[in-house]
């Protein structure tokens, strides 16, 4: 899939968001960190938030479309995901201004974890989305949603761990949280490239689009509209460069700069290297997820001419 900046800003800033908003929670609950390093973990999230949400709106062809969006809430994941993520985003703005505004701790905690809750579900909600799509091999996996979570995760706790060193403090247990979280995730990126080859492997002209449906029929010729293969679900196969340098960047700068800062963890300065690293690494991480998807509907054009194919004219 050809990847667009509206996406890959929501995908990418909303795992973030959500992230922080966690790693907040969880330290007003136990106690482990002072009220303002807290706050400050909170605002990065409304604000990193807020952007992804309205760069969302950009990734419609008709904004004046977007006050029908919510009209299939009970069949489509994207009115789902539309309505989870404005309804995340208003209880993370409550938690902060309730904060600076009530200033009571117990209204702060609840909610810092309603919006905890809501931003995990959030994430859920938008990773099902690309995962419920049959016809994109690439995505219609559970290692979407593992990764879409495993990817908010480590951003958060990756600028929470650079957030400390902004503001000269220390949070216990929180580079532990970042060794482990970078450990898992490692291991899901990789099962998850792994099921990109296999899906790329799959759709071909010999054996159809991976669907268990056959014969294929071709529905949309291109006469009223450009071909399929000019629209976005099918973007031209990247080169093995091209992966070798995507996935490359993406596992130096997502994994290798954070692991170089938990070693020499008392610099701070190597802090914000790593949580920059991750940032960077998640935008390639994200373009690869859509940029290196196989969509069923490439079949109809495989360039294999020797073998025969299973769609029907």
């Amino acid at each position: 899939m050809k990847p667009t900046w509206p996406l890959l800003a929501l995908t990418l800033l909303q795992g973030l968001s959500v992230g922080l908003t966690t790693v907040a929670a969880t330290l007003l609950i136990w106690h482990l960190s002072e009220p303002s390093f807290v706050l400050a973990c909170q605002a990065a999230a409304l604000i990193t938030g807020g952007i992804g949400g309205i760069s969302s709106f950009f990734h419609m062809h008709r904004l004046s479309a977007g006050k029908y969006i919510l009209r299939r809430l009970k069949t489509s994941w994207l009115s789902r995901e539309a309505l989870s993520t404005g309804v995340y985003t208003m209880v993370v703005a409550l938690s902060v201004f309730s904060r600076l505004l009530v200033s009571a701790t117990s209204l702060w905690l609840a909610f810092s974890v309603a919006a905890a809750a809501l931003g995990i579900m959030a994430v859920y909600i938008t990773a099902m989305l690309y995962a419920t799509i049959r016809a994109m091999r690439s995505w219609h996996s559970p290692l979407t949603v593992l990764m879409f979570l495993g990817a908010a995760a480590v951003s958060g706790i990756s600028w929470a761990w650079g957030i400390t060193a902004i503001m000269h403090t220390s949070v216990p247990g929180l580079s532990t949280a970042l060794g482990i979280v970078l450990a898992i995730t490692v291991v899901l990126k990789v099962l998850q490239i792994r099921h990109f080859r296999d899906a790329d492997h799959l759709v071909m002209s010999s054996t159809g689009t991976g669907l268990s449906q056959k014969p294929y029929r071709v529905l949309d010729t291109g006469t009223t509209k450009p071909p399929y293969r000019h629209q976005t679900q099918i973007w031209p196969a990247l080169t093995l460069v091209q992966r070798i340098w995507g996935y490359g960047l993406m596992i130096v700068l997502m994994w290798g700069l954070p692991s170089a800062g938990l070693i020499f963890w008392h610099y701070s300065t190597f802090h914000i290297v790593g949580a920059m690293g991750v940032t960077l690494g998640l935008i390639f991480e994200r373009w690869m997820f859509f940029g290196d998807a196989t969509h069923s509907s490439r079949v109809w054009f495989a360039d294999e001419p020797k073998r025969a194919s299973q769609v029907v004219h």
